[in-house]
């Protein structure tokens, strides 16, 4: 049976997408044990550097007392992105990786890293409503950089805690298989909430740069990564592009 040209891009975009959570290539998969916390490092990378990006791009619109209107709705798109991905990702979490692993780890205790998506989220609400008006003032600037830097606070600790905490308890406690399985129930669940994905995916590949960007778009297939995400898709996120590695 024929499989059309655009039922298998939506399909290759589907995984790419779902990969927001738990990004794992198969040739990775195939020669490392450590599937879990790989990808969790990549997209932790993905959500930590727009938060340095827009902490430096608020310092320098202070520093000189004007908002930067020339590139306000690029950095609407890329602080909206980020928030978006940053829910989708310890929604993710909540949802799915953490009652499963509750279900086959005794006593499993993600207490500390669901207080703290608790802590975060909030800041994330507040974020996404000072960045979304039409006419900002320096002093919503003022505002988005203070919560920007609390996010950036907490969430150093929250991804260090996260970190050691699949390395050193959950994977050693998973096989292979196991963790594969967990990661393709994430990928699917990415589907539902990584939306615009004209937006999300270029978000997501070029806040990497060197082997991360590549490990991440090993599985894409050529024409998405090299003609619809950098050419077709370009002027949905080419406002974006100063504060990306594009």
């Amino acid at each position: 049976m024929k499989i059309s040209r655009r039922k298998m891009l939506s399909q290759s975009l589907f995984i790419a997408i779902g990969s927001l959570f738990i990004p794992i290539s198969t040739s990775f998969a195939k020669s490392n044990s450590k599937h879990l916390s790989k990808g969790l490092d990549l997209i932790h990378k993905v959500l930590s550097r727009p938060l340095d990006v827009g902490i430096a791009h608020l310092d320098k619109c202070l520093i000189s007392n004007k908002v930067d209107i020339e590139n306000q709705d690029g950095f609407k798109d890329y602080i909206n992105s980020l928030v978006n991905v940053f829910f989708g990702h310890h929604h993710g979490e909540d949802e799915i990786m953490f009652p499963t692993l509750e279900d086959k780890i005794k006593d499993a205790d993600f207490s500390k890293l669901k207080k703290q998506h608790k802590e975060l989220h909030p800041l994330a609400e507040k974020i996404k409503e000072k960045i979304n008006t039409d006419s900002p003032k320096i002093d919503e600037y003022r505002e988005i950089r203070s919560l920007l830097q609390e996010t950036k606070n907490l969430w150093i600790k929250h991804r260090k805690e996260e970190e050691k905490t699949v390395e050193l308890e959950i994977e050693p406690e998973l096989s292979s298989k196991e963790q594969i399985e967990l990661s393709d129930k994430l990928g699917k669940h990415g589907q539902s909430v990584s939306k615009p994905a004209t937006l999300i995916l270029p978000f997501i590949i070029y806040n990497l740069e060197g082997n991360d960007r590549e490990e991440f778009t090993s599985d894409m297939p050529w024409i998405l990564k090299k003609v619809i995400v950098p050419v077709i898709w370009r002027n949905k996120w080419e406002q974006m592009k100063p504060f990306l590695i594009a």
